[in-house]
Order: C-alpha cells, then sequence, then structure tokens
C-alpha cells in the first residue's frame, strides 16, 4: 500500500492527504481537490544507495510502537508504521536503524554526550519534548530551516509546534513533530463522559453545549455539583464512592491550565522568548474557576505524579467502573482500556474553555510528545542534506500512512460510539495547543500552578510577579543562547 504513494515525486502526490488546515490531525474525504500544503516536494531522482540511517528513540509508554515495527501482521498501527518505515526507504534509497533508550533523561544525556564528543554515529533524534528543547538550546541539533529538503511550511508537519519551537529574528528551528510521533495523537487531552448517566439525569446533551460553545469551567462545575454518593457507606469521602468528576493533581492541571487560552511565556513580534505579564487578570480568573472545580465535594483527585502520569491509569480504571459522571483523561488511556469502557455508553468532548469569550477550545498535548531533530555532530554537508530528505520523507508518509491508521481505524472507529465523537475529534485536533512554559517547566510555573491550583489556598497574583523576574531571566539567557546558534 505505502509503494503505491511513490510514482510522481519521492514522496508521491498523496491523494488521500488532510484537509487544508493548521492541524496535520485531519482528514480529507475521498475526491476533494489535493492541497499542495501536504504534497512532498522532494526531487524524485534522489537516491542514497543504501546508506544507513541512524535513530534513536525513547520506548515509553505511548510512544513505543511509532518508529519501529519488524513486520507486517502485527496489527493496524504496527502494518501502517512498517510500511511508511518501507515507503521512506524505498523513496530515498536509504536503511533505517533504529537504537532505543528506555526514558528520556537517559536520550537526552547520549544526546548531550553525543554532540559534545563529536560522535557522529546517531542522525535523527526522537525524544520527548520536555526533555529535549534544552539540548536544543545548547546547540544539540541542526538548525533544520537552513537544511536543504525540510520544508516546515507543509502542514504534514505539526504547525502549532513549529510555532512555539521558532526561535529570534532568524527564524531558527531546531525540533519539529509530525504524525511520525503517535503520541502526538495518544498524549491529547480530553474529557470523557457516561452518556448513560447523563442521560438518567436529564443533563442537556453535552455536544450540543460543545457546538454551542457553552462548555465552560463554570459549567462543568454547575454538572458536578450534589454528585457525591458515599457508595461505601463509610461516611465520608473515598476512593470508592461515586463522583460527578474524576482528575489529577499532577498532568490534569496542565491540561485546564493550557485549556484556558493563556500563554505566559511567548515569542515577541521579533521571535524573542518573552513573559507575558499582561495576562495575570486571566490566570487568576482561570486559577480560581479550576480551583473550585478540585475542591467540590463531587470532584474526585488522584494525587499526584505517582496516580496521575502518562502510563498510568487511575482516572480512566475508576470512570470504567462506572465510578464518575465524567473524567480529564488521555486517548492513550482511553486506548488501553477500550474493553471496559465498551459496556456502556460514553461519549468525549474536548477540555471545556475559560469561559464562553474564549474564541476557541484549546486541547493540549502533553509534554512527552516525541520532537525529532538532527545531530549538530553531523558536519558532512551532504549527510545533513539526505538526513534532511530522510525527515521529510518521515513526516510526509506518516501523514499518508500512518496517522489514517491510528485516526481513521484505530481511534475513530474502535473508540468513538458515535457520529458526534467523530465530529468532536475534529473539533479537538483543530485546536491542538502547545505551550513553551510547560514543555520546558521554565521558572517552576507548571510545577507551581500543579501544587496551588488544587490546593484549598491560592497565591497566584504573588506567585505570578515573582515568574515575571525570575523567568524573564531564563529567558534573557536561552535568547542569548541561541542567537549564537547558527
Amino acid at each position: 500500500a505505502a509503494l503505491m504513494l511513490l510514482p510522481m515525486t519521492a514522496c508521491g502526490t498523496g491523494d488521500n492527504g488532510p484537509d487544508p488546515s493548521e492541524s496535520v490531525t485531519q482528514g480529507q474525504t475521498e475526491g476533494e481537490t489535493q492541497n499542495t500544503d501536504y504534497v512532498c516536494d522532494l526531487p524524485a531522482e534522489l537516491d542514497y544507495g543504501g546508506d544507513e540511517i541512524s535513530i534513536m528513540v525513547v520506548k515509553k509508554s505511548g510512544r513505543e510502537d511509532e518508529m519501529l515495527s519488524e513486520a507486517l501482521g502485527n496489527g493496524i498501527i504496527s502494518d501502517a508504521v512498517y510500511e511508511r518505515n518501507l515507503a521512506v526507504e524505498t523513496d530515498l534509497g536509504v536503511e533505517l536503524a533504529f537504537f532505543d533508550q528506555t526514558d528520556d533523561a537517559l536520550a537526552q544525556t547520549a544526546i548531550n554526550n553525543a554532540v559534545r564528543s563529536g560522535d557522529d554515529t546517531l542522525d535523527i533524534f526522537s525524544i520527548g519534548t520536555y526533555c529535549a528543547v534544552s539540548p536544543a538550546i545548547s546547540g544539540c541539533y541542526l538548525n533544520l530551516s537552513n537544511l536543504e529538503y525540510i520544508d516546515l511550511s507543509k502542514h504534514y508537519w505539526t504547525q502549532d509546534y513549529n510555532n512555539m519551537m521558532t526561535f529570534t529574528a532568524d527564524h531558527k528551528q531546531f525540533l519539529a513533530t509530525s504524525p511520525a510521533a503517535l503520541s502526538l495523537f495518544r498524549l491529547t487531552y480530553l474529557t470523557i463522559f457516561n452518556r448513560d448517566l447523563f442521560a438518567e439525569r436529564k443533563i442537556p446533551d453535552l455536544y450540543e453545549t460543545v457546538a454551542n460553545g457553552d462548555w465552560t469551567y463554570e459549567y462543568q462545575l454547575s454538572l458536578i455539583e450534589d454528585t457525591w454518593v458515599d457508595a461505601d457507606g463509610n461516611g465520608k469521602e473515598s476512593k470508592d464512592d461515586f463522583y460527578g468528576f474524576i482528575t489529577g493533581t499532577c498532568i490534569s492541571v496542565d491540561a485546564y491550565c493550557v485549556a484556558s487560552g493563556i500563554h505566559l511565556v511567548v515569542t515577541d513580534e521579533d521571535g524573542y522568548l518573552t513573559y507575558d505579564g499582561s495576562k495575570l487578570e486571566t490566570l487568576i480568573d482561570m486559577s480560581e474557576k479550576v480551583n473550585a472545580l478540585y475542591n467540590n465535594q463531587g470532584t474526585y483527585a488522584f494525587q499526584g505524579q505517582p496516580e496521575d502520569d502518562i502510563g498510568l491509569h487511575y482516572i480512566i480504571e475508576k470512570f470504567a467502573e462506572g465510578q464518575g459522571l465524567m473524567a480529564t483523561t488521555q486517548f492513550l488511556s482511553i486506548e488501553t482500556h477500550i474493553g471496559p469502557l465498551s459496556e456502556f455508553s460514553y461519549g468525549i468532548v474536548p477540555m471545556p474553555k475559560l469561559s464562553k469569550e474564549q474564541a476557541n477550545y484549546q486541547t493540549y498535548v502533553q509534554d512527552q510528545v516525541s520532537s525529532f531533530g538532527i545531530s549538530a555532530a553531523i558536519s558532512n554537508e551532504d549527510r545533513q542534506s539526505m538526513l534532511s530528505a530522510v525527515m521529510e520523507a518521515l513526516a510526509y508518509h506518516s501523514n499518508e500512512i500512518v496517522r489514517p491508521a491510528y485516526y481513521d481505524s484505530a481511534l475513530s472507529l474502535r473508540f468513538m460510539q458515535d457520529p458526534q465523537s467523530r465530529d468532536i475529534l475534529g473539533t479537538m485536533f483543530e485546536t491542538i495547543a502547545f505551550d513553551y512554559a510547560y514543555v520546558t517547566g521554565v521558572g517552576d510555573i507548571r510545577g507551581s500552578l500543579r501544587s496551588m491550583l488544587p490546593s484549598k489556598k491560592l497565591a497566584i497574583a504573588s506567585r505570578a510577579k515573582g515568574w515575571e523576574r525570575s523567568v524573564s531571566k531564563l529567558l534573557e539567557k536561552d535568547n542569548a543562547a541561541l542567537d549564537k546558534l547558527p
């Protein structure tokens, strides 16, 4: 199937490419006019004579099967990854070789050590974004904007990520992501709700609420008030009781912060990182509303990173047992619990908005999503050019082969029980949101909000004023370091 995509250019024509929008995750229906933003322009004559391309990958939860598949016949996703890799190898006359790390921190150390020692045996690094940015600022990756065959304006590259990771007046970009990262889909946050219980309680259709722009933090709070049921009969709130809302006090808090549309660290009109102190009033508003959600009797929050983290499924397990009206979760958790969830009717909607005045829903992708960069230890310009072609082909063929396999087969058909949920997928993936402060943890903004928002006391205003001073100094250092990079 992959080879059928090849004829007109090295990457092929992409007859089933996505719809012309900013979101790389959207699909185009058969017969629609081909959009050139999704057509790969690599020259058809590229042939690198069987050169081996070494790619370091991190095999963590949600990312184990993104890059490597050894044979056909091991499932929809595995087959798509195999066909994608074969298409890249056939296009360019290369052999892909994968070297895995078990942890992003170990991968970060390996990147730093390789570049500092001049070790050019690793070509391309795939690593969780939260551990990738620091090596980028210290010069461990080539500037993708300078390379011959990478066209980051193509929409099979994730444009929201491009915007976050483009720096300085020279528009330098050292990292990118695309549907080569299945984590782009799996680590996306959403709200899952029990449709049977909504119907029993005569709660208005949540799909309609979303479509009308009325799905907000305050509305969610109104739904969970007076929902606690003392299921175990011990007279106090406990894990085995029924709640209106199930969430966690670690990365689930991040999802609410980013869903509000507040970005405290942005790039200014000249491309330099800056702290946006004008968001203080909105930040306080968000904090108070999220705090009210977490401290309502109708909420059960799993505490901290031991229970609210990637690959751990306490939240979805409690929801799947019918112990909650709704929950904050990721597609990865739904994927791993599709069996228990199929026992009742459920639906998905985006994370709610801060208020009705917020223009769009914002769909947070957790900071462990894979990003891709080329080792700065590669000094040979011809090899740099070849690696740029490999990166481009991986992004293109992933969008053509891997994205449909996950989105149209594994995601839509297996997870979704009704046509409205499929429409919601479109709404969510059109509003993918990345946030520099949450990706990097700069100035401990992320950590502070995780601890403060679920707590009984809030002190956002004073903490934010401190951020303006401390974070601005850190960003000045980052800007100076980025300015020095080629």
